[in-house]
Order: C-alpha cells, then sequence, then structure tokens
C-alpha cells in the first residue's frame, strides 16, 4: 500500500510539475505579449502625434494655395492672375507661394509593424477601428489626393495658358477636396491621440 501512496505521490508531483511549468510559460508569454502591445501603441502614438504636426502645416500652406486659387477665380486677385499670364506655362509657384506641394510626408511605419507582427489583434475594437479609419483616410490624401492634383499638373492640358481659367477651376476643386479632407484628418488624429493616452 506504501508504494501506491508513493507513486500517487510522485504522479501528483509530476501534474503539478508540468502544470506549474505550464503556468509560469503562460504568465511569461502574457509579460511579452502586454510589453510588445505597449510598445506598438507608444510607437503608433509617436507617429500620429507627428503627422499631425505635419498636417497642420500642410493645411496651413493648402488652404493659402486654394484661396489664391479662387480669389483668381472670382476676380479678387487681378495682379496674381496678371503674374500668372506672363509665363507661357503654368507656374505653379505663383499659386503656392513658391513652395513645395508636400514637403514631408505621412508616415504609417508603426501601423504596419503593429499589423505585421499580429500585435494589432490584441487591441480592443474600439481602438482598432479608429486606428484603421484614421490610417485608410491618411492613405486616401496621400494616394489619391494629392496623386489627383499632381497628376493633373503633369498633364499638358493643364499648362496651356489659353484655357488658364478652366485649369485653375480643376485645381480649386482639388484643392477643396484636399483641404476638406485635411479638416477630417485633423479631427481623426486629435481623436485617436486622446483615445490612445486612455
Amino acid at each position: 500500500m506504501n508504494k501506491y501512496k508513493k507513486y500517487f505521490a510522485e504522479g501528483l508531483l509530476i501534474v503539478f510539475s508540468v502544470l506549474f511549468a505550464l503556468f509560469i510559460n503562460k504568465q511569461f508569454d502574457d509579460y511579452k505579449t502586454n510589453k510588445n502591445k505597449a510598445i506598438a501603441i507608444e510607437s503608433i502614438h509617436k507617429e500620429l502625434f507627428r503627422n499631425s504636426e505635419i498636417l497642420k502645416n500642410w493645411k496651413e500652406h493648402h488652404t493659402g494655395t486654394r484661396n489664391r486659387i479662387s480669389e483668381i477665380i472670382e476676380g479678387k486677385n487681378d495682379s496674381l492672375k496678371a503674374e500668372l499670364l506672363k509665363y507661357e506655362y503654368l507656374n505653379m509657384g505663383i499659386l503656392t507661394n513658391n513652395q513645395s506641394l508636400i514637403d514631408d510626408i505621412l508616415t504609417n511605419t508603426a501601423w504596419n509593424a503593429a499589423k505585421s507582427t499580429g500585435i494589432i489583434s490584441e487591441l480592443d475594437f474600439e481602438t482598432t477601428q479608429k486606428l484603421t479609419q484614421v490610417y485608410a483616410i491618411q492613405e486616401v490624401i496621400t494616394e489619391r489626393t494629392i496623386s489627383k492634383i499632381t497628376d493633373y499638373y503633369f498633364d499638358t492640358n493643364a499648362h496651356n495658358i489659353k484655357n488658364l481659367d478652366q485649369t485653375l477651376i480643376q485645381f480649386q476643386l482639388r484643392f477643396w477636396e484636399l483641404t476638406g479632407q485635411e479638416q477630417l484628418m485633423a479631427g481623426l488624429y486629435k481623436d485617436a491621440l486622446m483615445h490612445l493616452k486612455k
């Protein structure tokens, strides 16, 4: 009988040891996951903050360009139109106040890293939804709206000064779309940054 008790005790000890080892492994895995999640959230927060600062400059610059175009179309700035007519091509620098259309880029590196490592699955639904929306609109602005402006500028028809009025209307429409999206984007950045701070 003592032999059975001994075997039983040894069996219990083995089962306990295995369960304890599994518990320790699970705790360590959870620790690593939580640490990686915290790093990912911090990286995304920094990325969104940087992007929001870039967007502020874009918005100010693009609104100025849009307003100059609108003033010419509405006949409120004949001197600017006269300056444009001095050239045999559309001198965009006159409309952009001699600034480039984009002076910095909005990044999505931290977001892509979170997706590729799978850590995004650890985020709650609301956070994932907010971040997905932010990065989706950001992509629309950079990949579609700005591309439409540059594509139109590089179209040879845009440089036919005889059609300056029609060309300016096309640019005005595109810049209205861009500045509207930038306004939306500013709100989304603010909302996402506040949410990530919680």
